[in-house]
This record gives structure tokens, sequence and C-alpha cells, in this order.
């Protein structure tokens, strides 16, 4: 994947869709997704970004992958306590 098209659902999570036929066929058209970018595809390294900072979902054309964010080092500390 080169580029993708990212989009947010209405509970705000991230919805990343790759530029190909078949992840659009995957798409739920029911679900009022909003374009994020101005509706125009991104690069990797910013899809790559937005899911490891934020989590969502991630359709290509083999199927869907729900992606947790991954919890930063301040928020491990400050969860531990001082």
């Amino acid at each position: 994947m080169q580029h993708a098209y990212m989009y947010r659902d209405a509970d705000n999570r991230v919805v990343v869709v790759e530029r190909t036929p078949a992840a659009f066929d995957r798409v739920d058209q029911a679900r009022a997704l909003t374009p994020m970018f101005n509706g125009q595809p991104v690069p990797r390294l910013i899809v790559d970004a937005f899911l490891r900072q934020f989590g969502g979902l991630h359709v290509t054309g083999f199927g869907a992958e729900q992606v947790v964010a991954e919890q930063r080092v301040d928020q491990q500390l400050s969860a531990a306590g001082p």
C-alpha cells in the first residue's frame, strides 16, 4: 500500500481504506464516514502514524483489521503512579 484514504466514523474512530476496489467493497456504505485530508489519499507513513496514535479500522482488499492504539511511555508512567 503506497497511499490510502482516511475517514472517521460517527464515533470519531479512524477508518483507513486502501486504494483498491476490493477494499472499498468491504466498507459498510451505510456508515456515515467523514473524509479526512479533504478526501485525498495520504501516504503510508501518515496512515501508520494515525493508527499507532489513535487506533482504528484498517480495511484492505483481503479483509479488515481492528488496530489498537499504542500506549505511550508517559501514559504508562502516569498509570503506574508516582
